[in-house]
C-alpha cells in the first residue's frame, strides 16, 4: 500500500461513525458513509483474498455500474429499500470488524 492510499481501517471507521451518528433515513446515512468507503481501493487488499472478495461485494452492492462509482453509488443507495440498505450496512460493519 502506498502513502497516497486511504487507510481502509480509518475509512471504514469513518463510514460506521457516519452510519451511527444520524437520525436520517438509512439510505441517506449509507450515501454519506459511501464517500469514505469509496476512498479505499480493492488493490489495498492484495494478499488478503477473503477481504478482497468481501470488499468487492460491498462495492457491487453500492454501485452496480462502476463507470462513475460515486454518482452510481448515490443513485443505487437512494433507491434501496430499508431491508437492502440494512443488508449493506451489516456487510460494512462485518468487514470493519475483520479489518482488525
Amino acid at each position: 500500500m502506498d502513502d497516497t492510499s486511504a487507510n481502509p481501517h480509518e475509512q471504514f471507521f469513518a463510514a460506521i461513525r457516519t452510519l451511527a451518528a444520524s437520525g436520517d433515513p438509512i439510505q441517506s446515512r449509507l450515501i454519506a458513509a459511501s464517500e469514505s468507503i469509496l476512498e479505499v481501493t480493492i488493490d489495498q487488499f492484495e494478499g488478503r483474498a477473503e477481504l478482497k472478495i468481501k470488499f468487492a461485494r460491498i462495492l457491487d452492492l453500492l454501485a452496480v455500474d462502476q463507470n462513475d462509482i460515486e454518482s452510481t453509488a448515490m443513485e443505487t443507495v437512494a433507491h434501496m429499500t430499508d431491508f437492502e440498505a440494512i443488508k449493506v450496512v451489516d456487510l460494512i460493519c462485518d468487514f470493519y470488524a475483520e479489518l482488525g
